[in-house]
């Protein structure tokens, strides 16, 4: 019996391929992203508050420095996030202002640079792991063009991210470089993963997947991996409490999808929901439902269980680096994966460094030691190549839903009908851009959703108000401090009564439907009183609230006029 000897490239040809490679990771995310790169900042998304009417981002200062890393802010202790705008942002609202064309373009820009930057650290750490340099650009690009990472790159807010990705992959860097747990190089390591923590909290895991990475890729025994590790653990330990902390401080801690008997039901829905994103991302949105895990999913629950049976099978096939990379997965998410549920439970951006970890998975799978011609890596990299094409296709096409506001709110409703707080950002900005009509019908749907949300009626309200002094040339305009009220007031029908006399006095028409729909409902008129109320609002010559009272009755009216005002055209403006 006969064996074929292996072969490696030539120094000259590794050499090439590699360069070869790291052109494809610059090249192909910038065709990925670069659609993204014109398009506005997102007020209605975070922009407004993190960048546009930031002061402390808009004009650096010695006291702007210590603010940002001395008080928490926008309910997270991010520091590096909010110091990495002075980078670009200052100098672009200095030349065009801080919400123009050309200040996007910039920190677009400088958002998928630093993504670049991150993208080549992981492609070099696959590769100092031993990875065939072409599985390792494979593993490399399936994390950074995948269409999860469009809200990553090319949402100006989600910077955080990037620097989270950027960070991580150099701490992993650093550690395999270091010749021992106290040299220097350790110590860089360390230094940059509190980089990364003071970047984005999703970077905790780090440690855990260091560890990982130790036992099953380098076969460091786990005692003296643990040692190695132990600094960055116990680092990690006391940032997790003071995270939690700082998300019960600021209410970012969902209290509605129940206790800490629940949570393994809502961290496994949650990884079922970020591996079938990760693996199918057919669905993906800025915004889905909060209710959703919660709720037993069997599609969800059977992808948690092939998550499982791939990490045995990785186990018993001695794939270190594909084992360690789906354990990474779940590790990774470990901060959202809602053991502690969180005010938005799923958010694409959160599978951020759970894709890099599945990268490294992938980059696994190539075959060991292989003969240069043989088939199983010829078809394994073309398979890889076609699959790497799809996500590129699908990330451009999704790259476009980010143009306006309007757009990417109405995607996210399109893809996530049960996504209450996207119907709300429609309603938000379409009211906004003066679309009244469907800014009611968004807001009417979120209510149709989620009944109790005292935002969604408050928005509603708004809106319609908003359309009366439109329309009846009122001002100023008072819709958002009569909101105010009416979400202060929904629950107390006597307050309700007197917000509908001063909107009368205003000489506000449609809106005094909305506070005497509120009180019909705690506590509601027999038909015989409300259609005595739609007859003297037809004396009176108000045929509007006519209309509202006979919309309100459990049957069809009997007086003459009534039947007549209930044949008229009417846009029902009340949940």
């Amino acid at each position: 019996m006969t064996t074929r000897a292996t072969r490696s490239p030539a120094p000259a040809d590794w050499r090439t391929d590699r360069r070869l490679a790291r052109l494809a990771v610059a090249i192909l995310p910038l065709l990925a992203f670069a659609r993204a790169l014109p398009h506005p900042l997102m007020r209605s998304w975070d922009d407004a508050r993190f960048i546009i009417d930031n002061a402390d981002v808009q004009r650096p200062s010695w006291a702007a420095l210590a603010r940002m890393f001395s008080s928490v802010q926008f309910e997270a202790y991010h520091p590096l996030h909010l110091l990495s705008y002075w980078l670009d942002v200052p100098l672009a609202s200095a030349l065009a202002g801080p919400d123009s064309t050309l200040t996007a373009f910039i920190v677009h820009s400088v958002s998928l640079a630093l993504w670049l930057v991150a993208l080549q650290q992981v492609f070099a750490l696959l590769c100092e792991l031993g990875v065939p340099v072409w599985a390792a650009a494979l593993g490399t690009l399936f994390a950074g063009v995948h269409p999860a990472q469009v809200e990553v790159v090319s949402w100006a807010s989600a910077r955080k991210d990037v620097l989270a990705l950027l960070f991580c992959a150099a701490s992993l860097r650093a550690q395999l470089s270091a010749a021992g747990p106290w040299t220097s190089r350790a110590w860089l390591a360390r230094g940059l993963y509190v980089c990364a923590l003071l970047s984005k909290t999703t970077a905790l895991p780090l440690p855990l997947f260091g560890l990982c990475l130790a036992v099953w890729v380098r076969n460091r025994p786990l005692r003296a991996a643990l040692l190695w590790q132990l600094p960055s653990l116990l680092l990690g330990a006391g940032v997790s409490v003071a995270v939690l902390s700082i998300w019960q401080e600021h209410s970012m801690v969902r209290g509605t999808l129940g206790g800490p008997g629940l949570a393994l039901l809502r961290a496994s829905q949650t990884l079922g929901h970020q591996l079938l994103t990760a693996l199918w991302p057919a669905r993906v949105a800025p915004m889905y439902s909060t209710h959703s895990i919660g709720e037993l999913s069997w599609v969800r629950s059977s992808a948690c269980v092939a998550y499982v049976i791939a990490c045995v099978l990785a186990w018993r096939a001695r794939r270190g680096l594909t084992l360690t990379g789906l354990l990474g997965f779940g590790l990774w998410l470990l901060p959202a994966s809602n053991l502690v549920p969180l005010y938005f439970p799923l958010q694409d951006r959160y599978v951020s460094l759970p894709l890099f970890s599945l990268g490294c998975a992938i980059a696994g799978l190539a075959p060991a030691a292989a003969p240069a011609r043989d088939p199983r890596r010829f078809q394994l990299r073309n398979l890889g190549y076609l699959l790497l094409l799809c996500a590129l296709v699908r990330t451009v096409s999704y790259a476009g839903v980010w143009e306006s506001e309007p757009r990417l709110w109405g995607h996210a409703v399109r893809t996530q009908p049960d996504a209450e707080y996207a119907r709300l950002k429609l309603g938000e900005v379409r009211r906004e851009a003066g679309d009244f009509e469907g800014a009611i019908r968004a807001y009417r749907n979120a209510i149709a959703l989620v009944p109790q949300r005292k935002l969604a009626h408050a928005g509603l309200f708004e809106v319609v108000a908003r359309r009366d002094e439109r329309q009846r040339h009122l001002t100023p305009s008072r819709a958002r401090a009569f909101a105010q009220s009416y979400y202060e007031l929904l629950e107390r029908p006597t307050g309700l009564r007197d917000l509908a006399a001063q909107l009368h006095a205003r000489d506000y028409v449609r809106a005094i439907e909305l506070p005497l729909w509120a009180v019909q409902q705690q506590d509601p008129l027999p038909d015989a009183v409300l259609s005595q109320a739609a007859l003297s609002a037809l004396r009176a010559g108000n045929a509007s609230l006519a209309r509202f009272y006979v919309h309100l009755l459990t049957k069809p009216p009997e007086h003459e006029p009534l039947i007549s005002v209930m044949r008229e055209p009417y846009l029902r403006v009340v949940p």
